[in-house]
């Protein structure tokens, strides 16, 4: 038996040293896959962008074309101050002034020559696709042409007065025409010898369910929007029911508010756009359960907050899509990791906006400066911050600057929330931005609203970026800085290889 027992204690003794020896190899292996686990999203951060600015952002000046907002004193609380002279003509902008009251900049050139598309909205009053150039890099701009105006008449409609009282007699420096819904959301596609410009018809019955208008353009010079008719030709608020959209116009996207930008270098050429489908989280198939509706966590808060903000139902999505010929297109499907339609904590990202920047990057990956905005601001608009996300195949997108280290943001906002991050007076309090956006805390003409970033190349290392700024999120009587174009330069170590530009690629090192 001895020699038998002898056996077992060996026996005993190598399976405690194996386990010894196994416990030994697994915490080498752990203590390993820790360090390369590290060392991989180390590396993997340091593969991202990573932004810097290289100067404060400033508010950008306009020569000639139509009214602005400081030119007679309207942005000192006048709604229309000086908007048409003593024959009931519209005044126009007799020199330089403050880009006020454009809006949704999409830009397209390189270096310091730059070519412009915006929205010019005096608010409830008028809408056009205006047109104009840059010779020093976004500072100031020349304007060149105004097309698809929405009326040319004089505001003469009673407004109330700054003071909240109603006046009893129009005010001529204080009225206005009641909507300003025309045609909006411009972008222009160069695509298979033609030059189309997209417009959103904004009109109630018509917006975000037709499809996108289309103008054939014949540019010229001093005249880009050459071929797009002066007035608009889209039903308004006034069409009567049943007005048809635009005869012609884009196929196959998705409830479309607008296109974001192109995807540089593709082919058949792929374009990133929004879908926005209006009161959807609360009516009709797309319907969510009260649990992912803003209101129902946020109605006291709109009830009650100083920035007139108020509940919003909306679900908006950015989409890819391709097409051959600018006309027809076919849907690819919605953009994962920007947004979530049923987030309704005061950090969520519920919302997207149409306009941002589509970058190509080395290495095959994409970068997306994109707009976002969730409960707290309770606007689809999505102007809370300015992020920016990249991706390897254009649908599944992180996020590397979102709402709490953002590249620019409304002011900061400080509010009490419980552990689900819903408003509550008993909660803890929590303020976002939670870090310093990198253009720098928001200055008075942002600091309501920021959004639709717009980005071109200066060299393959620094991008000149033209956005929109509010004072305000919902301007009412106040209306100084609304409606206001920005700009800022960044600068990264990472080489951008081209901008999603629909004139092309943006690849030209100046």
């Amino acid at each position: 038996m001895a020699p038998f027992a002898g056996k077992r204690r060996v026996t005993r003794r190598f399976c405690t040293n194996g386990r010894n020896t196994l416990k030994t190899t697994v915490k080498v292996l752990v203590i390993v896959s820790a360090v390369f686990i590290a060392a991989f999203a180390t590396q993997a951060d340091e593969d991202h962008i990573r932004w810097i600015r290289n100067g404060a952002p400033v508010e950008t000046y306009i020569t000639g074309g139509p009214w602005t907002l400081e030119q007679s004193g309207a942005a000192n609380g006048l709604k229309s101050s000086g908007y048409c002279d003593s024959t009931g003509k519209q005044i126009g902008n007799p020199g330089t002034e403050r880009m006020q009251p454009y809006y949704f900049p999409v830009i397209n050139g390189h270096g310091k020559h730059l070519q412009g598309y915006f929205d010019w909205r005096p608010k409830d009053t008028d809408e056009a696709v205006a047109a104009a150039f840059s010779d020093d890099a976004g500072f100031t701009w020349t304007f060149q042409q105004k097309v698809l105006e929405l009326r040319t008449t004089c505001p003469d409609q009673l407004n109330k007065e700054p003071d909240g009282d109603k006046e009893t007699n129009p005010n001529p420096n204080n009225s206005d025409n009641g909507d300003d819904d025309g045609q909006g959301h411009q972008f222009v596609i160069t695509i298979a010898g033609h030059t189309f410009l997209y417009t959103l018809t904004r009109s109630v019955g018509h917006i975000d369910s037709d499809d996108l208008g289309i103008h054939e353009l014949f540019p010229q010079p001093g005249l880009p929007l050459n071929g797009a008719p002066a007035m608009s030709d889209a039903a308004t608020d006034s069409s009567p029911a049943g007005t048809p959209e635009l005869p012609f116009h884009t196929t196959g996207l998705l409830n479309p508010d607008g296109i974001l930008g192109v995807v540089p270098g593709s082919s058949p050429l792929k374009i990133i756009y929004e879908q926005k489908i209006l009161s959807g989280d609360n009516t009709g198939p797309t319907a969510f359960p009260a649990t992912q509706q803003c209101n129902t966590f946020w109605a006291n808060y709109y009830a009650t907050n100083p920035f007139g903000t108020g509940v919003n139902d909306d679900i908006s999505y950015l989409r890819l899509a391709e097409t051959t010929d600018g006309i027809h297109f076919k849907d690819d499907g919605i953009l994962q990791g920007l947004n979530d339609p049923t987030d309704v904590t005061a950090t969520g990202t519920r919302w997207l906006a149409t306009a941002g920047t589509l970058m190509k990057l080395e290495g095959g990956r994409f970068g997306l400066l994109f707009s976002g905005g969730g409960c707290i601001s309770g606007d689809s608009d999505a102007f809370q911050y300015i992020g920016y996300a990249e991706s390897s195949d254009l649908l599944h997108w992180t996020v590397v600057n979102g709402l709490n280290n953002p590249v620019a943001s409304t002011a900061p906002f400080t509010i009490a929330v419980n552990s689900s991050g819903v408003p509550d007076a008993a909660g803890s309090l929590v303020t976002f931005p939670a870090n310093t956006p990198i253009v720098g805390t928001a200055m008075g003409w942002f600091s309501g609203r920021v959004y639709a970033p717009s980005g071109t190349l200066f060299g393959h290392h620094n991008l000149t970026v033209v956005f929109a700024g509010y004072h305000t999120p919902k301007p009412k009587n106040g209306l100084g800085d609304y409606r206001t174009i920005g700009r800022v330069s960044l600068h990264t170590d990472h080489a951008i290889v081209a901008i999603g530009q629909g004139g092309g690629d943006d690849s030209d090192d100046q």
